[in-house]
């Protein structure tokens, strides 16, 4: 039997809310939440803690903040550990959630959240926000100067916390990088019924701010199928009512694509906003990120110094916010005193870079730029060509024919017909292209780029390559050349 048709258009608001209103009954800190109030309350909220007005006025001062990672169980250690970052110079706080919590063990979770709160210790790898609830999360909220943001989920309850972005932009994360069995029909309706949250909230003059991160690569690939989906997300976010959407660009260690990326996806974003009608859509900044799969250095010189390759192209590129790692997070749960200097090493670099305003010309970035919106329009244009010019059918049967493909991913249904290694310069090339619609000219420029590195290394580069290129920046090396696997 033929399933119906999945297109780009607006939730009813009533079926929406009703969904919303039994979903939040089912556990108790739900009970807490009056979406009318809750939206009185975001209102009330000084600009200093609202996330899209922080990020503007970061921009028009030409100042800058890291976005981290933090998150403990027990509340005042939350509060303590938020101001700590707050003293760094952050003023883009996260609230990350533990994993029991992402998976939804709600029960689970109040057992040990019990333990933490009766011992003071951290047995949760972050902060449980559904069961600690609106009425402790608003302390937390109220007790920094700074603009909050959940990590890992979103609800109504982050909502009437305080907290001013939604995170619906993860969902291809969650189904391409995560998820074994779901398909992206499952994850199109999720993610729209999502989106529709915040655009509700928008209707009421409420602007919660969505992170677009696109299908995270799952090794050194290069960003054209990731920005496509930034794309995807901000129009089907836009359709739902959202205000302000901003992309997060995944930086894979060569700085002339980094750059460039850093340039394209927001341009390209509002470029298919403006062309969508969605011109009232906010891009409050760009945001270079610590965040593909790749294994993060484990010596403390490598991880700062990767932490700090990622502040210097946000530096360089003149972004508003940078997503940075602490130095330990690959080791654990991140502490307050390695959160401290993590992000006071960026700040430095913040201080001393972004605020002399450098105009620095990367070598091969125009060409970089060039290559990747060629290969964005490709697919996008195919993807509109698939869903008779709506996005969100177009991305069902895109997925399902690999015209958006990714490789290593652990969905099943995720055709992985495409594999990426880096050339002698270190930047990310297509050795396999799977259905990927480029044009002949974008196939050969990457291959004759893979030939320089085989000719260097005197062999041809195959998938034990794209293995070897997976440890690169842990070894703290990129290009691919003797001494490489020392």
């Amino acid at each position: 039997m033929k399933k119906p048709r999945v297109v780009n258009k607006r939730i009813d608001d009533d079926l929406l809310m009703k969904k919303r209103r039994e979903e939040l009954d089912k556990w108790p800190t739900g009970k807490e939440v009056d979406f009318e109030e809750a939206a009185a309350y975001q209102k009330s909220l000084p600009d200093s803690k609202v996330w899209s007005k922080v990020m503007v006025k970061l921009r028009e001062e030409g100042r800058m903040s890291v976005f981290p990672r933090a998150g403990t169980p027990v509340l005042e250690k939350m509060i303590e550990l938020c101001q700590g970052l707050r003293e760094s110079g952050v003023v883009l706080i996260p609230v990350t959630t533990d994993s029991y919590t992402r998976l939804g063990q709600y029960e689970k979770v109040q057992g040990i959240l019990d333990e933490c709160n009766r011992t003071g210790k951290a047995l949760l790898n972050g902060y449980p926000i559904i069961n600690q609830g609106v009425k402790q999360t608003r302390k937390l909220v109220e007790s920094v100067d700074a603009a909050f943001s959940p990590r890992g989920i979103s609800s109504e309850i982050t909502i009437a916390s305080g907290l001013t972005t939604y995170e619906s932009g993860l969902e291809f994360i969650t189904w391409g990088a995560y998820s074994k069995k779901m398909t992206i029909r499952e994850l199109v309706e999720r993610w729209q019924n999502a989106t529709r949250v915040a655009g509700w909230y928008a209707d009421r003059d409420v602007i919660l701010c969505t992170d677009l991160h696109g299908w995270l690569p799952t090794a050194p690939f290069p960003l054209s199928v990731n920005i496509v989906t930034l794309i995807l997300q901000a129009l089907t976010a836009a359709e739902q009512g959202q205000k302000s959407l901003y992309p997060l660009v995944h930086c894979m260690g060569n700085m002339a694509q980094d750059m460039a990326w850093i340039r394209l996806a927001p341009r390209l974003i509002r470029e298919y906003l403006d062309k969508f009608d969605y011109k009232d859509c906010l891009i409050p900044g760009c945001c270079p990120a610590q965040t593909p799969l790749f294994p993060n250095p484990m010596d403390m010189g490598g991880a700062f110094a990767y932490l700090n390759y990622i502040a210097i192209v946000g530096a360089l590129t003149k972004c508003n916010a940078v997503d940075l790692r602490s130095i330990d997070e690959a080791a654990g749960v991140p502490t307050k005193d390695t959160n401290t200097v993590s992000y006071g090493s960026a700040r430095w670099i913040f201080d001393v870079i972004r605020e002399q305003d450098i105009e620095i010309y990367v070598k091969g970035v125009d060409e970089e730029e060039k290559v990747t919106e060629t290969e964005v329009r490709a697919i996008m244009d195919r993807i509109l060509d698939l869903g008779d010019g709506d996005v969100i059918d177009g991305t069902i049967k895109a997925v399902e024919a690999g015209v958006l493909d990714s490789p290593w991913s652990p969905n099943i249904t995720v055709k992985d017909k495409v594999l990426g290694v880096r050339d002698a310069h270190g930047a990310c090339r297509y050795l396999e292209f799977g259905n990927l619609p480029f044009p002949s000219e974008i196939k050969e420029f990457h291959r004759r780029k893979i030939a320089e590195r085989e000719k260097l290394e005197g062999k041809k580069a195959d998938y034990h390559t794209a293995v070897r290129d997976l440890w690169s920046f842990s070894k703290g090396k990129i290009v691919g050349l003797p001494p490489y696997d020392k």
